[in-house]
């Protein structure tokens, strides 16, 4: 957040898109020492909205001017007090109430040599400020599908990143989170989880065939930033394996575990091991509140497994099952994701969202595609004591 709130920022957009919230929790973020200047919005309401987003008042001193109309005398008390208070951030909410001049802007800019975030309506993009301004961000929100989406777009900068950059985020009680797109260059090298190996057993021709390619491979895992998804029938078969595997990787090391709708963590249990999930109802998933609950539960973990993501495929589209997921690698940039979808094919939208995608079928694992070049295509499945041997 800090990269986009450097020198002088102008955001600007319609009513509700959360303008003033993403001003104040990105000052928090820069300085210790905020000053808040306010021509709309009284103290209280802005007091009660800082709280709301779980942060420290004491930071805040906050200037209500929203009773004087006179532009010139708001003007210079907005500077008299600028360098009365010697803040390290200063927020100017509702920018529009000043002098609307190029005098006026250029006085503001030169005068305010700490960070500074002005908010304004949407008309300002065109203003005077919006030409002086270092980085010029447009916000607003939009349903899609019964689904919020806030976004901030980049219309123009002197930083990072480039301008044109469109980036969602939300607002929850605990502050406001910046949701980065996730793309394969954020694959790292580090593997942060290995399945145990005593439920899904690989071939040691398998296991030959990857160290050709990946010297370093012992036995196949999960990369810091990877996202795998596997797309199971929903055949019994199908779901222990699901489960076969999730019970390895928990013997070795930390996952949390969301589902849409509870059912792995009872197949798990015939599986072996004890799984706790924390249930997302697919009808609840269009705001982003249950989300952040969800991982405030979960804390830091290595790997997060996601069930039943076709009920969000089918009642919220493709957009939402980005959405979700890169919510969750925003949070834990550093974990491996795992993904399933029951019932379903991979369609060709999703494809995009993960570099490698499995699909379970009763007598073979297919390898849809795979970043790190899987050397073949098609793995016999056959179970034998509640042990499945892939071929």
């Amino acid at each position: 957040m800090k990269n986009l709130f450097q020198d002088f920022v102008l955001i600007y957009g319609p009513p509700g898109s959360g303008k003033t919230s993403l001003a104040l929790y990105a000052a928090s973020q820069i300085g210790q020492r905020i000053l808040y200047i306010g021509f709309y919005e009284t103290e209280n309401k802005v007091k009660l909205k800082i709280s709301s987003l779980g942060l420290d008042s004491s930071r805040y001193i906050v200037l209500d001017y929203a009773s004087i109309s006179d532009t010139d005398i708001l003007f210079s008390n907005v500077v008299e007090k600028f360098y009365e208070y010697s803040p390290d951030v200063v927020i100017l909410d509702g920018i529009n109430a000043l002098p609307q001049s190029r005098e006026a802007a250029s006085l503001l800019y030169r005068v305010f040599q700490t960070p500074t975030i002005a908010i304004g309506e949407e008309h300002l993009g065109a203003s005077h400020f919006a030409y002086v301004a270092d980085t010029l961000l447009e916000v607003g929100q939009f349903f899609h599908r019964e689904a919020r989406y806030r976004k901030i777009r980049v219309i123009k900068t002197r930083l990072t990143p480039p301008q044109g950059t469109e980036l969602y985020f939300t607002i929850t009680n605990r502050g406001v989170r910046i949701i980065e797109r996730w793309s394969k260059s954020k694959l790292g090298n580090k593997t942060v989880a290995s399945p145990s190996g005593r439920r899904v057993v690989l071939s040691s021709d398998l296991i030959r065939s990857l160290t050709k390619i990946r010297g370093e491979i012992k036995r196949p895992g999960l990369v810091a930033g990877s996202r795998v998804a596997a797309f199971i029938c929903n055949k019994p078969t199908c779901l222990r394996l699901s489960a076969a595997y999730l019970c390895d990787y928990l013997e070795t090391t930390k996952v949390a575990v969301f589902s849409i709708y509870p059912y792995i963590g009872y197949v798990a249990k015939q599986m072996g091991c004890e799984v706790e999930e924390v249930v997302m109802p697919a009808s609840k998933l269009g705001e982003d509140y249950v989300l952040e609950e969800s991982l405030s539960k979960v804390g830091e973990t290595s790997v997060v497994s996601v069930y039943g993501l076709e009920e969000v495929y089918y009642t919220y589209g493709p957009e939402r099952v980005a959405y979700i997921l890169d919510y969750i690698h925003s949070a834990l940039p550093e974990s491996a994701l795992l993904a399933t979808f029951m019932g379903m094919e991979p369609v060709v939208e999703l494809l995009t969202l993960f570099n490698t995608v499995w699909r379970y079928l009763p007598d073979r694992a297919e390898i849809v595609q795979s970043a790190y070049g899987w050397p073949v295509r098609y793995l016999k499945i056959r179970e034998e004591e509640g042990v499945f041997y892939l071929s």
